[in-house]
């Protein structure tokens, strides 16, 4: 009667053994899908944050041009005021008649008749 309780005692250690293996394996099998899982999240993440690193990219790029674009137009307008500025003024235009009474008048005192 004693190798009863034996066998079912070598069928009870068989039947955990392969519970365990079973459990094993189906933790193994749990991790590697985490690890998949963790793997494509960290992807998405790299993903984003390199659209978010080349949106960026364009934004500077186009504040630059629009800076760039401003200082000129603004360097423009400073040169061509400096040319106004620089240029001799147009005198009055009466200029040319006291100019001519002024000679006249100078030629009366030079010549006594004045």
């Amino acid at each position: 009667m004693a190798a009863q309780p034996d066998a079912i005692a070598a069928l009870t250690v068989d039947d955990a053994i392969t519970r365990v293996l079973a459990a094993e394996q189906s933790a193994r099998a749990a991790v590697e899908a985490c690890g998949a899982d963790a793997e494509a999240i960290r992807k998405a993440a790299r993903d984003r944050a390199h659209a978010i690193a080349e949106r960026a990219a364009e934004r500077a790029a186009a504040v630059h041009r629009w800076t760039d674009n401003a200082i000129r137009t603004r360097i423009e307008a400073l040169n061509r005021e400096r040319a106004t500025l620089r240029a001799p003024a147009a005198p009055p235009p009466d200029e040319a008649v006291r100019i001519a009474r002024a000679l006249e008048r100078l030629a009366e005192e030079l010549s006594g008749s004045g």
